[in-house]
């Protein structure tokens, strides 16, 4: 490979930003150089969250507590709607019982 073949090869890299070997994150990255602005805040949002929860017992705990809420809520839910299914099934039961009584006498 000549050097002239070498100093193209390293042009294309730069012009597509894969300059050292890292690849742009979206088109307005490779362009500028830099993230958008929006792009960068929320990371930024997004990374501090993740770290103010590893990171603090208060919030930690909090956050479970409220899953924990969350979920007693949903199996509060699941275990209303299985009641209502049973009436219901109870109900038609008895309904074809009565049916089939009254075709009996």
């Amino acid at each position: 490979m000549s050097t002239h073949d070498s100093d193209s090869h390293t042009h294309e890299q730069d012009t597509l930003g894969l300059a050292n070997g890292f690849a742009p994150l979206n088109a307005e990255a490779s362009a500028s150089g830099t993230l958008s602005s929006s792009a960068f805040w929320k990371g930024a949002l997004l990374g501090a969250g993740v770290a103010l929860l590893v990171t603090n017992d208060t919030v930690q705990k909090t956050v479970v507590k409220a899953v924990s809420a969350a979920m007693g809520m949903a199996a509060a839910g699941v275990e209303e709607i299985k009641e209502k299914f049973e009436d219901a099934r109870a109900e038609a039961e008895a309904e074809e019982q009565a049916k089939f009584e009254d075709k009996n006498l």
